[in-house]
């Protein structure tokens, strides 16, 4: 819905004054429903008054409008969203439309979008004040700009203003970086932070409870024989370290017994396999490195998992990434111990999924034992049981579609 143009600051009143009539009669406007406030008019807020937008857009214009909105003493908007687009060359104390969001900057910004939304923003307990600015700008690096953002008491949310701090988030208020606060201003209602590079969507929230650390990237990369581990954060606030865990498959039948079904139950665990400290408290990108080489064997896919420490001994998972390594060929790998007394462990690995018949002969040319008959494909371990053959020397044969594979195997006493 476009709200009908205006040219003076009494006919826009006049305007508002009729949107909330019809709002009141209505029950409010419909959800994702959006307003568009033209030719420079002014929606005015008064006398404490309250305004809940019920999840309403106001769009205030793009760049060659000049529509802001009025908040006085004591009145404000809520319940749903006011944006603005405006063309930004070097701002000074530029409060874009009236939204609340104050920016300096030396630099020629260009277009730029301010949105304010009413939500609280939540992450790993915490909570923000009910407020949040979305601030998207044509150029969006090395700003060196001021930012200052403006609240209302009733949005608070049980926020100590003595303790308001800054907070970054660059995937849409999924996760969150403490970015600190350089002055705070009761009366004035506002927080300012300096030395902002690149903007995103921001809230204020409790410096005392800062959200936990920002990770910006988490990758992996499997090689013959290892897995080597990169992420990155964007900021970090009391970081003691990074604890990589990884899950591994056990089974409670199967592989591991010797089962020539293979039938097996698995339980998915998860083990620490090395850790990195951390960079304690920054705003300054960090960038870490782990390899893991001491790989299971049979495991065709990895399960990789950041535990992230803070000094005071409070964990944050991150979420887990999945590592395929199935074999490029089907492959008799070496059997180990050989010579073998009472058992040995036999390492094969099946490219696709075929037939698989993995049995051991004698020097005659007689299957004294089968280890597997089955389809199969990926990595694979079996447990032979040597301890009531003979000595002397048998041979393994693996036979996986139309590939055959030989081991030599001797059996001591």
């Amino acid at each position: 819905m476009v709200l009908p143009s205006v040219a003076s600051a009494s006919r826009s009143i006049f305007h508002l004054l009729l949107l909330g009539i019809l709002t009141a009669f209505l029950g409010g406007p419909a959800a994702a429903q959006t307003i568009t406030v033209t030719n420079g008019a002014t929606l005015a807020v008064t006398g404490g008054a309250v305004w809940d937008l019920h999840g309403t857009t106001i769009d205030l214009g793009g760049t060659d409008n000049a529509s802001a909105i009025d908040e006085g003493e004591g009145a404000r908007f809520t319940g749903g969203v006011l944006t603005a687009s405006r063309t930004l060359t070097a701002p000074n104390a530029r409060n874009v439309a009236g939204l609340g969001a104050v920016l300096d900057a030396p630099h020629v910004l260009g277009a730029t979008t301010v949105t304010r939304g009413h939500a609280v923003q939540t992450s790993n307990g915490n909570a923000s004040i009910g407020r949040y600015y979305d601030i998207t700008p044509t150029t969006n690096t090395g700003l060196d700009a001021t930012l200052t953002l403006t609240y209302h008491e009733a949005e608070l949310n049980g926020v100590v203003e003595t303790a308001l701090a800054f907070f970054r988030s660059t995937d849409g208020g999924t996760s969150w970086s403490s970015r600190g606060v350089d002055a705070r201003n009761a009366s004035a209602n506002t927080a300012t932070l300096t030395g902002v590079n690149r903007f995103s969507r921001w809230t204020l929230g409790s410096g005392n409870h800062p959200l936990p650390v920002e990770l910006a990237t988490f990758e992996a990369e499997p090689t013959d024989q290892a897995v080597r581990l990169r992420w990155q954060t964007a900021a970090e606030t009391g970081n003691a370290r990074f604890e990589v865990q990884r899950a591994t498959a056990r089974a409670s039948a199967g592989d591991a017994a010797g089962d020539a079904a293979g039938a097996s139950t698995r339980t998915i665990t998860w083990t620490t396999v090395g850790q990195r400290p951390g960079a304690g408290t920054t705003t300054e990108a960090q960038a870490y490195r782990f390899t893991d080489r001491d790989l299971p064997y049979a495991a065709d896919s990895l399960r990789y998992r950041l535990r992230q420490v803070d000094v005071d001994g409070t964990a944050h998972l991150s979420d887990p990434i999945v590592v395929a390594r199935g074999p490029a060929t089907t492959e008799l790998l070496g059997t180990f111990p050989n010579p073998a007394r009472s058992r040995a462990t036999v390492r094969y690995a099946v490219e696709a999924p075929t037939e698989v018949d993995l049995a051991l002969y004698d020097l005659l040319g007689r299957r004294v034992q089968t280890l597997v008959r089955q389809e199969q494909e990926g990595r694979h371990e079996r447990r032979l049981d040597t301890s009531r053959l003979p000595s002397g020397t048998y041979f393994l044969r693996l036979q996986a579609g139309g590939t055959t594979k030989t081991q030599k195997l001797t059996v001591v006493r």
